[in-house]
Parts: structure tokens; C-alpha cells; sequence
């Protein structure tokens, strides 16, 4: 499957993601806040990031831009928020994240959304 970093500075989120993911098959790394992510996200084995879009200090889309300056951060990006969707989508286009999900969506669509961002992102890079 894939190897997913969850950025989040909630960790009971960031377990239950972890639980969520590695049930469906992925390998799942965590960072517990935004600071020292970077570093975390530049792992070249990594398929796919998700970013909280709040944390306190530098928010994820902060984060985003911090790690689009650091080249060797090639993973593609899905933001997550409890924010609606709407402006979550729109957040996400903004700052160049190849997705977005709700932290109350469903576990199964949970997992299903980030099965189709992770093929929408093999394709792109073929």
C-alpha cells in the first residue's frame, strides 16, 4: 500500500487516523505539531502527507509553503480540517494540496478518500 505521514498536533486524531489507515493497509508515520515537520516530510518513501489545517504556532497551510521551499519534499498533500467543506476545498486549491478531508468523515470514506488521492497522485506522476 502506501507510506502516509499525518501531520497533526492532536494526538488522539492523529492515533485514530494512524489505526484507520494502517487497518486498510498503509504504513502511517506521525508528527505531533507543526514544528520539525519538515524534516519528518522530506523521507523520499513517503506517498502522501496530511496536513492539519489548525495548529497553534504555524498552521498547515504555513507548513505547506515551508515544505514546498525545501525541494526534497516531494510527497503530495491532502489538508484536513474540521472546517466545511467548501472552504476546505478551496483552501486546499489555493495552496496547491492535491486534496482535502473532513476530520469527521466517516472511517470507511475516511480511507476510501485517501485511496482515490493516493491514485489520482500515482497518476500524475506517470
Amino acid at each position: 500500500m502506501a507510506n502516509i505521514l499525518i501531520i497533526d498536533d492532536d494526538p488522539v486524531f492523529s492515533d485514530m487516523t494512524k489505526q484507520r489507515l494502517e487497518r486498510a493497509g498503509h504504513h502511517v508515520a506521525l508528527h505531533i505539531g507543526p514544528f520539525g515537520a519538515t524534516a519528518v516530510a522530506c523521507d523520499p518513501s513517503l506517498d502522501l502527507i496530511i496536513i492539519d489545517v489548525f495548529m497553534p504556532g504555524l498552521s498547515g497551510p504555513d507548513v505547506l509553503g515551508v515544505m514546498r521551499k525545501n525541494a526534497r519534499v516531494r510527497a503530495p498533500v491532502i489538508f484536513c480540517s474540521s472546517m466545511d467543506d467548501a472552504p476546505l476545498r478551496q483552501l486546499a486549491k489555493e495552496h496547491g494540496a492535491i486534496g482535502h478531508i473532513s476530520k469527521s468523515t466517516e472511517r470507511a470514506e475516511f480511507v476510501e478518500t485517501v485511496g482515490r488521492v493516493l491514485a489520482r497522485a500515482r497518476r500524475a506522476a506517470l
